[in-house]
This record gives C-alpha cells, sequence and structure tokens, in this order.
C-alpha cells in the first residue's frame, strides 16, 4: 500500500520537477496468499467468459543491476517496451507476480536509474519513474512492483505501470494524445495489441464526465478492461470530446495503465485489487459498456481489435456534472 502512496505523492511533484526544468534528458539517444472474494454487484453485472486462457511465457533473466548511461538506458528502455520485454502480461518487462523476487526487480529496475528523477525501494516494494524525451515529447513512464509483506518470502505479488506523453510548451507542458512517436513505442500495450494477443476481457467499463472540466484537463475519458484470470487490469484515458449531446473517447489514442497480479487466482482477482484502491473507483465511476454506450461486448471486440481509428460515444446525461 505504501508503494502506491509513493507512486501517487511523486506523480505531483513530477510537475514540480517539469516546470523547474530538472528531467533527464535523452534527446540524443537513438530511438529505437490472498482470500477469496465475491465479485463486487455492479462489476459483475458486465462480467463474461473470458476466451484467452493463454500461460505466461518463461520470465527473462533480470537485467544487469548496474547503472546504464542516459542514452544506452533510453535505448534499452524503448526496445524493452517494444515487445514487453519478451514476456506475456502478467510479466512487465521481465518482472512476474509470484515468481519474480524484490531482488529480481530491483535489477530489473536500477540500468534505469540514470532516465528517473526518483528511484525508490522499501520493504514493501519499488518506484521508478523513467522520462524519454524526444524533442519537445516527453515519454513519462511510471514502473512500480509490491511484495508480500514479511515474514513471507519477498515475492512481487503485484506490479504497475503507467506510461504517457507530454509536450513542452512555453506555459509548461501539456498532455498529448495520439502522436506517433507514443503509438509507435507502446503498440505493445494498445488496445488492438492488448485484445489481439490476450482475447476478449471479461469485463468492459467506461468513465467520463458529461462536459468537460473548467480546469482544462483533457485526459477525462476512460477505457477499462478486466481480465480476472490472467490477473490484469489495463486502463486506458483518452482526450475527452463534446459532439453534441454525446461525450466521445478515441481508443487508438490513448495513455495506457496496467495492474498486474498473480494469474489463475480469478476468485480472489478483486480482492487483490483492494489495496490499490481500484475497487472502489470501478464502483463509483465506470459504467459497464452495454449500459454506456450502444455497443456489445462482441461488437467492441470485432472493432478494436483492428488497428483503426474508431471511438467510443456515450451520452452526456449518463455522467455527473464535473465540479
Amino acid at each position: 500500500m505504501r508503494i502506491r502512496k509513493i507512486v501517487l505523492r511523486f506523480r505531483l511533484l513530477f510537475f514540480i520537477i517539469l516546470v523547474s526544468g530538472c528531467v533527464p534528458s535523452t534527446k540524443n539517444a537513438t530511438t529505437l496468499p490472498p482470500t477469496e472474494s465475491t465479485i463486487p454487484a455492479n462489476i459483475a453485472t458486465s462480467t463474461r467468459v473470458s476466451v484467452a486462457t493463454d500461460i505466461p511465457t518463461p520470465i527473462p533473466s533480470p537485467l544487469v543491476s548496474a547503472t546504464l548511461p542516459i542514452e544506452e538506458a533510453g535505448k534499452r528502455l524503448l526496445a524493452l517496451l517494444a515487445n514487453n520485454g519478451g514476456c506475456r502480461l502478467p510479466c512487465l518487462l521481465g518482472i512476474m507476480p509470484e515468481k519474480s523476487t524484490y531482488q529480481d526487480a530491483q535489477a530489473s529496475f536500477i540500468p534505469f536509474s540514470a532516465l528517473s528523477t526518483l528511484t525508490s525501494f522499501i520493504s514493501e516494494g519499488g518506484a521508478i519513474f523513467p522520462l524519454y524525451t524526444d524533442g519537445d515529447l516527453i515519454l513519462n513512464t511510471v514502473i512500480d512492483f509490491s511484495v508480500y509483506p514479511l515474514p513471507a518470502k519477498q515475492t512481487v505479488n503485484r506490479v504497475g505501470f503507467q506510461a504517457s506523453e507530454l509536450k513542452k510548451t512555453e506555459n509548461g507542458f501539456t498532455e498529448v494524445f495520439g502522436s506517433p512517436f507514443f503509438k509507435e513505442h507502446l503498440s505493445y500495450y494498445m488496445l488492438p495489441n492488448i485484445l489481439t494477443e490476450y482475447g476478449n476481457p471479461t469485463t468492459i467499463m467506461v468513465s467520463t464526465m458529461a462536459k468537460l472540466p473548467s480546469s482544462g484537463v483533457s485526459g477525462g475519458f476512460k477505457l477499462l478492461l478486466l481480465y480476472p484470470e490472467q490477473g490484469m487490469l489495463v486502463n486506458y484515458t483518452m482526450q475527452m470530446q463534446v459532439i453534441g449531446e454525446n461525450i466521445m473517447g478515441c481508443p487508438l489514442n490513448a495513455h495506457v495503465e496496467l495492474e498486474l497480479y498473480p494469474s489463475g487466482q480469478a476468485d480472489s482477482f478483486f480482492n487483490l485489487l483492494e489495496p490499490s484502491g481500484w475497487t472502489q473507483i470501478i464502483q463509483k465511476t465506470y459504467k459497464p459498456l452495454d449500459e454506456a454506450t450502444s455497443m456489445s461486448p462482441e461488437d467492441f471486440y470485432r472493432i478494436f481489435s483492428q488497428s483503426i481509428d474508431e471511438c467510443i460515444l456515450t451520452p452526456a446525461n449518463l455522467w455527473p456534472i464535473p465540479d
């Protein structure tokens, strides 16, 4: 739980650091045991049997635990993101829940220290915040892990990942959605590949607002996929657009967030989500796809398993008005 608080606190600190200009530059780099629980009621309404039952591939050997020079670290980061480090989710960049140790995860993080304004390791886990700069764009990533509590063996029980893109402006930084750079280097984690590789999710949900907030934050349209058997939560954040009486988001231009847990524990999946706060977030802010849109889960899979620029529409009157 503490490692998640570190991640949340650092996201605020990160923007302060960006404004001060203290961002590692890769400008010259070449671009290359849980208890069982029942599923919460409003989540179960959209739950279906998943067709993807793939067993994750063996975990690659951990990266050598030596800090790389910033340009080499940038190249290594992009190479790993291209194919998830050669392993299937819920393994992330070589870190596998319930198989990798604390030391394995730490060794995987250290090479990227030169890209990160903070690398944190505490008894409950670790977190790193690699930034890759490409001209006026910043690929902003967060990778963190948690371990089973002491005195149990220090084995990873959860891995988190976030990737978004920012652009330098005269007044600071703004979120960027749909840049060719992001689409190229994060394609493994984008919706078409997730659906193709891992099948139809058990649950598909949507979250947005009735109109754009006065704060001007544009990333207010979210799409959530749950794969309990595979131990996967995949959340996409898209630019929110008002189209007449509807709100629209386009998944092909989304930022991505993953929460990954041991596979084969579908009955306790929502218990595993509890410490991160995701169960409460889902209950309060998300609606099942077939309630929020005119699409069925089958339509969704057929449309979005292809790399085409289709968007999701939901009636504005279904959603709360932002403060």
